[in-house]
């Protein structure tokens, strides 16, 4: 016996819902996994800790990556103090391009009550990044404390 009209139809239907179904799939993975990924920012490494940090200026440096597919916008770098500055080298970035980021602290412009104390600076990056539209960069050290002045006595 051979089936009827009816269920061939059906079977029809189902293998081109099936095939529209495998398409539609194939089609979110490509745009998802690659095909047109907007901007997305990666910095490395995420933060940075100094350790004890001395009584005179220190820096150090962070690679920021476009790790997406449109170009990524570097809009502002800020830092959540006056004795931290930063500055960029490249604000548009293509796809995979890489930009240098360089921090430095000045120890000798912060508060005395922060001295031997652990510090906790951070850098701020503005982007176009729709995921991640500010990215915090963490600095941590502990700063030495200014030596006393040795006061001569005097002595014969």
């Amino acid at each position: 016996m051979t089936p009827g009209p009816a269920p061939l139809r059906r079977r029809l239907l189902l293998a081109v819902a099936f095939a529209i179904l495998i398409a539609a799939l194939a089609f979110y993975s490509f745009t998802r996994l690659g095909g047109d990924r907007p901007p997305q920012i990666a910095v490395s490494p995420s933060s940075y800790d100094f350790g004890q940090i001395p009584l005179k200026l220190v820096q150090t440096n962070f690679e920021v990556t476009n790790v997406g597919d449109q170009p990524l916008e570097i809009l502002k770098v800020s830092t959540s103090c006056g004795c931290t500055k930063a500055t960029i080298s490249k604000r548009h970035l293509k796809r995979g391009e890489h930009a240098r980021l360089h921090v430095t602290l000045n120890p000798t412009v912060m508060d005395a009550g922060e001295m031997e104390s652990e510090a906790l600076r951070i850098v701020y990056i503005k982007s176009n990044d729709p995921d991640r539209p500010e990215v915090e960069i963490e600095l941590r050290g502990v700063v030495a404390k200014p030596a006393k002045p040795t006061v001569d006595k005097g002595g014969s």
